[in-house]
């Protein structure tokens, strides 16, 4: 990750991500249990849409091999890392592995897992040993971190200055509230300095 954006919330990470940066000409390909964030984000898109049954890796290459099959210039496989509702944890490691067999992106929401899982509360792609091949992370600054609001999107430099210009949540919403800011930077010290809390 070359860079990152703060939002008002997480919700609105993923609520502005797919409309800015995917268009006609490309795929999404979720995972059917996605949080309504992302499932409203595609809503929002112009992009083809694919559906695969919940963790079903078979069902998610089906549908890599359709998106080819209609000529998708992009692919975006989209899950949760950690499922809201039930605690599934994606099988980061397949999605990863299928994303560069089939020459797609990877767009993981962090906001259930980040703070929480791996050794140092960096989320799924640590516990997987996946750091540096996640393409796109979304993560929430409450929940785990204790922040109660505000939400970021972490990725190339080239992806969140597009998020920048074009990013509805990002334009025209109010920036978190320094005191947030102030926090969410001590809690990530806090995350490098020592997982004692995560243990």
């Amino acid at each position: 990750m070359d860079d990152a954006i703060l939002y008002p919330s997480g919700f609105d990470s993923n609520a502005g991500f797919f409309e800015a940066i995917l268009g006609p000409e490309d795929a999404i390909i979720s995972d059917s249990l996605n949080h309504a964030s992302i499932i409203d984000g595609v809503r929002l898109s112009k992009s083809m849409r694919f559906r695969y049954d919940h963790m079903d890796m078979e069902h998610l290459e089906k549908n890599l091999k359709d998106a080819d099959a209609k000529g998708a210039k992009l692919k975006a496989i989209v899950t949760d890392g950690v499922f809201s509702m039930d605690g599934d944890i994606a099988p980061l490691d397949d999605i990863v592995f299928l994303a560069k067999k089939y020459n797609a992106f990877t767009f993981v929401d962090e906001c259930h897992a980040t703070g929480i899982f791996g050794e140092n509360g960096k989320g799924t792609p640590e516990l997987f040993n996946l750091e540096g091949q996640i393409d796109v992370i979304s993560s929430t600054l409450g929940k785990a971190l204790g922040g109660g609001t505000g939400g970021y999107t972490a990725a190339s430099a080239e992806v969140c200055d597009v998020l920048r210009n074009k990013g509805r949540p990002y334009l025209f919403s109010n920036s978190i509230a320094p005191p947030i800011a102030g926090a969410s930077i001590e809690v990530m010290k806090m995350l490098k300095e020592s997982n004692d809390l995560i243990k």
